[in-house]
């Protein structure tokens, strides 16, 4: 008896475990067909909402369905920026860290309110001290706006972009590689936009800074882009090699081949991209005849173009008139006024031969003699208008003075 009841408590533990497992089975399947159906529905909406934008709709009485996502954090946004600030890198480390911040920030999808606790996260060194001890910038509740105010006064003023607006201003090949120049080139004309408006201003503004040897390469494409023209150069110092000579290449050779025959000449080291002059120009001395007050104005050198006897503000470069008579509805090689200008009140005088170590006094007012040779050249800038005044030295007028990549022998 003891027996049959174990038996049928055995078969009945069973048959109760099989039907857990078929109940586990059933439930499975149903889930599957669950998720499915959903995938079904979800993907159906989405077909429909390509095809027709806004008019896949809800339940009666609610708001059009709408993809939701997760807002970004302060980690999804140290994911995509890798890039730290000490406070110490420099102008231009400073620019594009701002810049790049804000890019991933916005890529992040982080709400704005955490924009300055993110950009925060980054600082170090210097940077967080100044973040820390600044009361402005340690405020509860900055907004972004104040933050990048506050930021570009202490780490890139507007003194300093203004500086770098003359780098480029001045800019020129020097020692450099074509492929320095135009990194160089890319780098600063961020910071003068208004020097390269269109295709054409900065392609001029490009193929003025190469040295002649390169430059000369493209004196027949006037109307070329700064893409040809960059091409161009770049095949002409590959093929010709017009690379310029460094100055430590030039005078390692001179030492190894023995003393100079002149060694009263010295090569003169100079740094890439920046512009050396082929000749030392002092002011001179004002003579009796000339107007009082025009030693000062000599003294005065302008920030936009690097030329003396005028401010940025009386630019015309700058104002984008007329460089000789400041009108602004024509160009120079339209004026009328250098056209009715009698002859000879060009402001040069004679050479008289046999001087050395003569000095030279800039003027405000430009020479008619380099007026007339220039006044066709579509790349003519505001620096050639100012000319030369001297005791004794005359002006070519069939020549074109250019800047050389060499030091002229004293």
């Amino acid at each position: 008896m003891f027996l049959l009841l174990q038996q049928m408590m055995e078969t009945q533990r069973a048959q109760a475990e099989a039907s857990q497992r078929q109940s586990e089975a059933s439930h499975r399947q149903i889930e599957m067909l669950r998720q499915s159906m959903e995938n079904s529905h979800q993907l159906a909406l989405a077909a429909v909402e390509r095809v027709a934008p806004g008019t896949v709709q809800g339940p009666t009485g609610q708001q059009p369905y709408q993809q939701q996502s997760r807002p970004g954090t302060i980690l999804d946004f140290r994911k995509m920026s890798s890039r730290d600030f000490t406070g110490t890198e420099g102008i231009l480390y400073a620019y594009d860290w701002l810049e790049d911040v804000q890019r991933s920030m916005e890529l992040a999808e982080l709400p704005r309110a955490l924009w300055v606790s993110a950009a925060a996260s980054r600082f170090f060194d210097i940077a967080l001290t100044w973040y820390r001890t600044d009361p402005r910038a340690s405020v509860r509740g900055l907004t972004w706006e104040n933050f990048r105010r506050l930021f570009k006064e202490k780490f890139f003023p507007d003194v300093a972009l203004t500086a770098l607006e003359g780098q480029f201003v001045g800019l020129v090949q020097g020692n450099s590689s074509v492929d320095e120049y135009a990194a160089e080139f890319f780098r600063l004309s961020r910071f003068a936009p208004d020097m390269i408006q269109d295709e054409g201003q900065k392609a001029r503004k490009f193929r003025r800074g190469l040295i002649h040897a390169v430059r000369t390469r493209t004196s027949g494409r006037r109307d070329a882009t700064f893409d040809q023209i960059l091409m161009d150069v770049q095949i002409a110092e590959k093929d010709f090699g017009l690379k310029p000579k460094r100055s430590e290449d030039t005078m390692g050779a001179s030492s190894s081949a023995g003393p100079a025959k002149r060694p009263h000449i010295q090569q003169q080291q100079q740094r890439p991209f920046q512009q050396q002059p082929l000749l030392h120009i002092q002011q001179a001395p004002a003579r009796a005849h000339q107007h009082q007050g025009q030693g000062q104005r000599q003294a005065i050198q302008c920030a936009f173009c690097k030329k003396m006897g005028h401010t940025r503000e009386d630019c015309r470069m700058k104002q984008g008139v007329c460089l000789f008579c400041g009108a602004p509805d024509h160009q120079v090689k339209n004026c009328a006024a250098r056209a009715a200008r009698p002859a000879g009140q060009d402001g040069v005088q004679q050479a008289r031969g046999g001087q050395q170590g003569r000095a030279f006094a800039m003027t405000v007012e430009p020479t008619q003699a380099v007026v007339e040779q220039i006044a066709d050249d579509s790349e003519a800038d505001c620096s050639t208008y100012y000319g030369l005044e001297s005791d004794g030295v005359a002006l070519d007028r069939g020549l074109i003075v250019e800047p050389l990549d060499f030091v002229l022998p004293e």
